[in-house]
């Protein structure tokens, strides 16, 4: 039973432990000493890279994005659109609200984009993982190939990277969003295979 729903317990427990750090005010040191080490990072050409990665997890993308590849899965495999579906349901739930639960601020010290709205946890990452991660692990099945598994991580990780080096997220945030966004991947994952088996 535990190895059969690994792909939910396991970053639901990820998510809950930096939670619990967080709450415990155990977490912030970490956070602040990585959040000032971004300083020396600081600078051009990285600075607009960071800032075209972070683009493209912005909600103005991700709902064109998601449209197109809506359209695509209604067209050409139906089964397929329930579970995306539930899948970027689950991310926006877990964005507005758990945003308003914690409510905690913005780092303010090397800020480096205008952005409103509370830290924890990271929009961006949740989506990143959901959106992109759902994008990369479908093309891999079908085309039997591992030869996107590479760049989709370095494509996730870029966008998480992108929030801390902008001074918009803590690390925590980051970390917590992609143990949201790999939950809401492997509920997607339960229910493609449920939708197979049917």
């Amino acid at each position: 039973m535990i190895k059969k729903y690994k792909e939910i317990w396991i970053p639901f427990v990820c998510f809950l432990f930096i939670t619990v750090l967080l709450l415990c005010n155990q977490v912030l040191p970490i956070d602040l000493w990585i959040y000032h080490k971004m300083e020396g990072f600081i600078g051009e050409p990285i600075t607009t890279i960071m800032k075209i990665f972070t683009l493209l997890g912005e909600p103005k993308t991700i709902v064109i994005f998601s449209s197109i590849w809506a359209i695509y899965l209604f067209k050409k495999e139906k089964r397929e659109l329930k579970p995306f579906c539930i899948i970027l349901l689950m991310s926006v739930c877990f964005i507005v609200f758990l945003k308003l639960i914690f409510m905690r601020e913005r780092p303010d010290i090397l800020r480096l984009i205008p952005i409103d709205g509370y830290s924890f946890p990271s929009g961006h990452s949740i989506i990143s993982v959901s959106f992109y991660g759902y994008l990369m692990t479908y093309f891999i099945e079908h085309s039997k190939k591992n030869i996107l598994f590479l760049p989709g991580v370095f494509f996730i990780l870029g966008i998480g990277f992108s929030r801390i080096y902008l001074g918009v997220h803590y690390f925590s945030d980051v970390l917590a969003g992609y143990s949201l966004g790999a939950l809401t991947l492997g509920i997607g994952s339960l229910l493609r295979r449920k939708d197979k088996k049917a």
